[in-house]
């Protein structure tokens, strides 16, 4: 601690001088110029597409990351028995809300909260900007899918422009 004396026109001021609040201030300016260079290349991440389902290559800055879960007890989009492959059961995923222009590319892996394991799945054939119909890859049963409340999450990477 340092004390200075200063005259003003007048009475004798004391001004009490600490080193330390100064380098907790600097420390703090420097963590704080830290974290926006650490955060500054994440928001100029790029998102490059090499090939997508229908070929379809738009412009880079179109390029978009759409992401969501397709839940075990969705009403709209429910874990339904396949009539078209024995033992498999299937559901569709909307991705209607990414907004996307062509066919994109979708990845997508089971997850339940409750059971160990939900059975892996596999995106049908599809040509949809707004939907795909997933099935699963093991032999289970759409009972077992929303006792073991198995969700989808699902990432989709294409164009909206």
């Amino acid at each position: 601690k340092q004390w200075y004396q200063r005259r003003v026109r007048g009475p004798v001021f004391q001004i009490h001088y600490s080193s330390s609040i100064f380098h907790s201030y600097s420390s703090m300016v420097a963590l704080i110029a830290l974290l926006i260079l650490a955060t500054v290349p994440a928001l100029q991440s790029e998102l490059k597409i090499l090939d997508n389902p229908d070929s379809y290559s738009g412009p880079a800055p179109c390029a978009l990351t759409c992401v969501g879960v397709s839940r075990w007890d969705d009403v709209d989009n429910k874990w339904k028995t396949s009539g078209l492959y024995a033992g498999k059961v299937y559901k569709s995923i909307d991705i209607a809300g990414c907004n996307f222009v062509s066919v994109p590319v979708v990845t997508m892996t089971t997850a339940s909260e409750k059971a160990e394991v939900c059975p892996s799945v596999t995106a049908y054939f599809h040509k949809s900007k707004s939907t795909v119909r997933i099935y699963s890859v093991e032999n289970t049963s759409a009972d077992k899918m929303k006792m073991d409340e198995c969700n989808v999450n699902w990432s989709a990477f294409g164009y909206n422009c």
